[in-house]
């Protein structure tokens, strides 16, 4: 129950760290990842009830983000989606460096992709002992956003070949047990060829497009 504090406070003893995303939303409103502090998740609850009403305080899973297409029950694309980065050039701010990558990956999207400077943002930097102003030395790389949506900023990379038959297999009984003939199914993985997965959730728009090159909208 996200009105519990002491649930929360339970889960975040158990798991030491939580994610809190709208129950209904999409394109990675809202979402907060590797919360492990209750005025965290407290702040994190706030934003997300401006998506919906209902919200859900996860367990945060570790590993590579997978989302597969499922179509008719058949996988037919499959991509590991990372979250933004910046390099450091030991000139530029870190506010600078988001804003010059946003507009990359802006570009690159047709406008689909760009990386907000919000709380989540600086959040994200904080924990990696950075504020936005700040200038990291040349080559660093620094975590931008924890969650890898495409739409706020990730990237995605095609791996539909080397994808382990037991996560092609629970996609497949996850999309039946939810019933849509086209969904897109998020995994969190060790790693796209190894067997152990945990469900994050099924999407019932997926994105088709950003799967090249898989033929997927066709």
């Amino acid at each position: 129950d996200p009105d519990d504090p002491s649930a929360t406070d339970a889960a975040l003893e158990a798991w030491g760290a939580l994610v809190v995303k709208p129950a209904r939303g999409e394109q990675g409103k809202g979402v907060a990842v590797g919360l492990k502090t209750m005025a965290d998740v407290q702040a994190a609850l706030l934003r997300a009830r401006r998506i919906c009403p209902e919200v859900l305080i996860e367990q945060q899973v570790e590993g590579e983000d997978l989302r597969l297409i499922v179509i008719d029950h058949e996988v037919v694309a499959c991509a590991v989606r990372r979250p933004p980065r910046v390099v450091g050039d030991g000139r530029s701010t870190l506010r600078a460096l988001i804003e010059h990558q946003s507009r990359r990956r802006a570009a690159a999207t047709g406008g689909e992709s760009s990386i907000p400077i919000d709380a989540e943002t600086e959040r994200t930097l904080a924990e990696a002992g950075y504020a936005l102003d700040d200038v990291a030395d040349e080559g660093a790389e620094i975590l931008v956003r924890k969650a890898a949506n495409l739409h706020l900023g990730g990237t995605i990379h095609d791996v539909t070949d080397e994808v382990h038959p037991t996560l092609i297999e629970a996609a497949i009984a996850a999309s039946r047990a939810i019933d849509i003939p086209v969904t897109g199914i998020d995994l969190m993985v060790a790693a796209p060829d190894q067997p152990h997965y945990a469900f994050i959730e099924a999407n019932g728009r997926p994105g088709l497009a950003n799967h090249e090159p898989r033929p997927t909208a066709e």
